[in-house]
């Protein structure tokens, strides 16, 4: 029963590293597969009263086992959540360095527009200035604006790219909300399947207990020592 809930763990790892469990659908599945099995363990604890006495060991035993399973199951759901979640947190904090990047270059961008801006201000009064070397301030002031051009030029572009680290932050931001929200769900979703595994055991040891009081009422040692081997093979 937990080889398969180990499988199934794994499976869920899989999935999650190969983005077939990605952040896209904000891990809808795995809270599907955790909310599922905590159904089927609560169903496994409500058929156990409808079990008839003369089965109730084995019926209460077999419902026992699949509750936990089922519990196994949301744990191994929860898991894939948890990993999904930190692959979030990782991309946000990776798209946040970026964006401190590309703003140190819009920085840098300004600053040498700025500049460039200045020399081509300070060329135009020398044409005013020295009339008889216009035509070299006239060269001076061409180059002066072609590269006020160009800064402008790399001043839009780094623009854009600043914008575009911003809008992929919030998109990684908000996909980590919603994550977060599903994990919660599914975090409840597992202990409520927790609970209920845990209390389908319970019973089941209280069926045994009262299996083997009545059969050495009944049977005499005979009937005390069948109780006993079952009981024993129950819980090994």
């Amino acid at each position: 029963m937990y080889s398969k809930a180990l499988v199934l763990m794994v499976a869920l790892f899989g999935a999650v590293n190969c983005g077939y469990l990605s952040g896209d659908g904000h891990g809808g599945g795995l809270r599907t597969i955790a909310q599922g099995s905590a159904n089927q363990a609560h169903a496994a604890v409500s058929s156990q009263h409808a079990a008839s006495q003369k089965a109730s060991y084995i019926a209460k035993s077999t419902l026992a086992q699949q509750a936990a399973q089922a519990a196994a199951t949301a744990q191994a759901a929860l898991a894939g959540k948890h990993v999904l979640l930190q692959t979030l947190e990782k991309q946000r904090d990776e798209a946040h360095k970026a964006l401190e990047a590309e703003l140190a270059q819009l920085e840098l961008a300004k600053h040498s527009a700025a500049a460039a801006a200045k020399t081509a201000q300070q060329a135009a009064k020398q044409v005013q200035i020295l009339k008889e070397a216009l035509h070299h301030a006239q060269e001076l002031a061409h180059q002066a604006d072609a590269a006020a051009g160009h800064a402008a030029q790399e001043l839009a572009s780094q623009s854009a790219m600043v914008a575009h680290a911003k809008a992929r932050l919030q998109e990684i931001e908000h996909k980590l909300a919603e994550t977060l929200k599903d994990f919660e769900a599914t975090k409840a979703a597992a202990q409520k399947a927790t609970e209920f595994a845990e209390k389908a055991k319970n019973n089941a040891a209280a069926a045994a207990t009262h299996l083997g009081a009545s059969g050495s009422g009944g049977d005499g040692g005979h009937g005390d020592a069948s109780g006993h081997d079952g009981g024993a093979d129950y819980y090994h």
